[in-house]
């Protein structure tokens, strides 16, 4: 039963979490999608695995978002809609969550404020006062699905996006010259969202990816920045946003954003001792660009292990590299920089040898371009499951996965990504189905 899985977050939550970067992010950071890399003058600063005894155990991400696998301790992952929190569920077994009660007023006025920016109305009041035992569920879920339904919805996604992807316009702010507009990306995800299209088309439509929303309407239209158009993965807001040495926060933006896990991304099943440290990454070695001849060396084992972030990055960060600072795309012609002194324009090389100058997703799972790199990441399941935990973190008031390390146990949200995957990944549906759960009535 749901109304058990709350208890799931008494596992701990305190993890260790390393970036591949430990250099400065700099004003155009855009939240936690930095890079050490990005803003260095020679190396790579930092990696994602822990740099101490070659023995040390490697703690393994969980998928899109949960615990890594050999998390531990006592961590407080607080923020349910009601007032138990899971490190009391934890300190007393799970009897704080036993005892928790149905409040469905409780209830509508929290999804209400979510769902439509404002509190309920006195007939929704009253209405539930009005019901029976028996019939407060139904009247409780037809108040969600008006919710649903209600044009303030809409705004409300555009919002929740915004704060996903970390971009938007100010309100009275001038634009630079030739700068492009940051809503587009959040307006289009929440397009996606409100007609219950396939979550995936967030990643993988090839049209209508610029929409204008007024009026409590959305109006399609098409991007015009010249990309071969993926979703938001091309929008022109999103590249600016996140325009940095090498594109490696564009590829941050895209692991953190829909893998809901830092770098690295992918773990050896036997991980190497290897200078200081460990190799983890499944990758040859040899498949990234080093060397004491190379501008950068990402085979660097002197203080930490480069490669363990940048033999994934290495592999997709190449592919984003033909957007300008204002987010347009130039066919052929990299954009970005290798931090070097002074810096220069990057080359294929910089990221990959002779060789290996391939692209993927993930080791296996090779790509040819951004499009295709959107079908990859739409079938993988980490993806599902990214995007269910961020709703189910935003019903619950409990931050984000990445920036906050609210990361999900499995057994909390399983039901809903199969529910989620079963429906055509229709995130409407469920953010309908989490919003009428038993957790989320009981306070």
């Amino acid at each position: 039963m749901r109304r058990r899985s709350l208890t799931a977050i008494a596992i701990t939550i305190g993890i260790a979490t390393t970036g591949c970067g430990t250099g400065s992010s700099g004003p155009s950071a855009g939240g936690p999608f930095g890079s050490g890399a990005e803003q260095g003058t020679g190396s790579d600063q930092g990696s994602g695995a822990a740099a101490g005894s070659p023995t040390s155990t490697v703690p393994t991400p969980g998928p899109g978002g949960t615990p890594p696998s050999s998390s531990s301790g006592s961590g407080s992952a607080s923020g349910s809609s009601g007032g138990a929190t899971a490190a009391d569920a934890g300190a007393a077994g799970g009897t704080a969550l036993d005892g928790r009660v149905l409040d469905y007023g409780e209830a509508l006025r929290t999804a209400s404020l979510k769902l439509v920016g404002d509190l309920p109305t006195i007939d929704q009041i009253h209405g539930l006062e009005m019901a029976t035992a028996a019939t407060l569920p139904t009247v409780y879920s037809g108040y969600i699905d008006a919710m649903l339904a209600d044009p303030r919805f809409a705004s409300q996604m555009i919002q929740y996006w915004r704060d996903t992807f970390k971009t938007g316009d100010q309100a009275g702010q001038t634009k630079a010259k030739g700068a492009p507009d940051l809503d587009t990306a959040a307006t289009f995800a929440a397009m996606v969202v409100v007609q219950g299209q396939p979550f995936t088309n967030i990643l993988t439509a090839a049209t209508g990816t610029c929409p204008t929303f007024a009026n409590g309407t959305f109006t399609a239209a098409s991007c015009t920045n010249g990309a071969p158009t993926a979703g938001v993965l091309t929008d022109p807001g999103i590249q600016a946003q996140f325009f940095a040495h090498m594109a490696f926060r564009r590829t941050r933006f895209i692991q953190e954003t829909f893998a809901c896990s830092q770098f690295p991304a992918e773990y050896s099943t036997a991980p190497q001792p290897m200078g200081q440290g460990l190799y983890t990454s499944p990758w040859p070695f040899t498949s990234i660009a080093g060397g004491t001849t190379a501008p950068i060396n990402f085979q660097d084992t002197s203080a930490v292990i480069c490669a363990n972030c940048h033999t994934t990055l290495n592999h997709i960060a190449p592919l984003f590299a033909y957007f300008d600072m204002n987010g347009k795309y130039v066919a052929g012609t990299i954009q970005v920089q290798t931090p070097v002194v002074p810096p220069v324009t990057s080359q294929l090389s910089d990221w990959l040898p002779a060789g290996e100058q391939t692209f993927a997703w993930r080791d296996g799972t090779v790509v040819t371009d951004i499009p295709s790199l959107a079908q990859a990441m739409a079938a993988d399941p980490l993806i599902a499951t990214c995007a269910v935990n961020r709703v189910w973190d935003w019903a619950f008031n409990r931050g984000d996965i990445v920036g906050d390390l609210a990361t999900v146990p499995t057994s909390v949200t399983q039901t809903y990504v199969q529910d989620f995957v079963k429906n055509q990944m229709n995130l409407k549906e469920i953010i309908r189905e989490i919003f009428t759960s038993d957790d989320f009535v009981r306070f």
